[in-house]
């Protein structure tokens, strides 16, 4: 799922750049298995999985005993345990091997084709991919195999609520999950999350987001990703307090919750708690060092802590990541202009950086009104216009930069940048 919080290093934060986790095949949430059918192997197998999920470190050694503890019981009297199977898949997903895990579920599925969280784990693997289409008919077909597959019902609803029209059908989904398993936090964090984006055009549902959030919160007071849900939600209601209070609580809940340090990060830098901030983009950089938006927001927040060089270093570190991205462009010319010495070499870099990010802005779709304000060129008429009119034209960060390299003698007042014409 493709990050987008381009406003973090244009402006102290806009608070609709939420992140919300991606919901799949729940953690650990092997399939049942009949009474008599428990082994002491299956328990085993089952506990270890569970404290290698729950530590969340899934190195070499913990992939090894996992696997090899349902490779004991995947093979019985001659035949396959396609459950077995099916978990044997989840520890190949845990440990980075995605293939692997694909051909396990499909094997899965050709020995049992009613079984739900395999079928539900190949869906859930379209959809990370981008095959939406394909994701939602894998879902559908579940769900006509076994009415009962929360995950299915789950993830359906996940790619119903994408489009405001399905909202009402998303709900549908995440009820029909909720009637199958009533404890299913993960269906209840979806069904609020619905709830947050409907409210945008039906205010009132705001407080039925909340209300739950709140029947998880009783169910299980630990599962952090409520509370991270929660916090979105406080801050549509205004109460920025409350969702700091929230994300704290996430982050203290599951500090392998991505989701909640970007989002305390974001929350924290708006209010200028740089500290803050740092120690929450660093932890979401931890979690995932290729997360371009968790590098612009760490070094937004190290320039505000005031320490340029290491701001610097974070923006580049996102031009390694996706240097078509105009963010971190602007990000270094803010930098070179309002954080350096003031040097004629340094605006001239901050000149680069910008029209670096011009260029590449241009291409891009979302990015108008801060081109239109990078680019706002005012003429000595206009402001004398304006100054009749007690206001002024406000210039934009290109002419900032010409008219400082101006005053350096570096530059001839009508010497105008090509890039700022086009």
């Amino acid at each position: 799922m493709r990050e987008s919080c381009f406003a973090l290093g244009l402006s102290a934060m806009a608070l609709g750049c939420v992140h919300t986790p991606q919901v799949r095949t729940p953690p650990g949430d092997s399939p049942p298995v009949a009474a008599e059918e428990v082994t002491r192997a299956w328990e085993d197998a089952s506990a270890v999985f569970a404290r290698n999920d729950a530590a969340g470190a899934w190195d070499g050694e913990a992939c090894r005993e996992s696997l090899a503890a349902f490779e004991r019981i995947r093979t019985r009297e001659g035949r396959q345990d396609p459950r077995a199977v099916y978990m044997s898949g989840l520890v190949a997903e845990r440990c980075g091997n995605e293939d692997g895990a694909r051909q396990l579920y499909e094997r899965a599925v050709e020995l049992d084709p009613a079984l739900c969280e395999a079928r539900t784990a190949l869906g859930v693997g379209l959809m990370e991919r981008g095959e939406t289409a394909a994701a939602r008919a894998a879902f559908e077909e579940t769900l006509r195999q076994d009415a009962r597959c929360a995950p299915a019902y789950l993830n359906l609803a996940i790619l119903q609520s994408e489009n405001p029209a399905e909202r009402a059908a998303a709900v549908d989904s995440l009820r029909r999950a909720l009637a199958v398993r009533a404890d299913y936090l993960p269906a209840l964090n979806q069904m609020a999350l619905v709830y947050l984006g409907w409210s945008e055009e039906r205010p009132e549902l705001l407080d039925l987001a909340a209300v739950v959030c709140r029947q998880a919160q009783l169910i299980d007071d630990g599962y952090a990703p409520i509370y991270n849900t929660w916090a979105l939600i406080e801050v549509a209601r205004g109460d920025l307090t409350a969702a700091v209070a929230k994300l704290s609580r996430a982050r203290q809940l599951d500090p392998s919750l991505f989701e909640a340090h970007m989002n305390f990060g974001q929350l924290t830098l708006s209010q200028r708690a740089y500290e803050d901030a740092a120690q929450a983009f660093a932890a979401a950089r931890e979690l995932r060092p290729s997360s371009y938006d968790a590098a612009i927001g760490l070094g937004v927040s190290l320039r505000g802590l005031r320490r340029p060089e290491d701001a610097e270093a974070s923006y580049r570190a996102a031009l390694e990541i996706d240097e078509a991205r105009p963010e971190a462009w602007f990000d270094l010319a803010v930098l070179y202009q309002e954080h350096r010495d003031g040097t004629v070499a340094q605006l001239q870099q901050a000149e680069g950086f910008l029209a670096e990010f011009v260029r590449r802005a241009r291409r891009g779709e979302g990015h108008a009104a801060v081109l239109e304000d990078t680019l706002r060129w005012c003429s000595d008429a206009q402001d004398g216009r304006a100054r009749r009119r007690r206001s002024t034209c406000q210039r934009g960060r290109a002419q900032n930069i010409h008219d400082a390299l101006v005053i350096h003698g570096a530059r001839a007042e009508t010497d105008r940048p090509p890039w700022t014409r086009e």
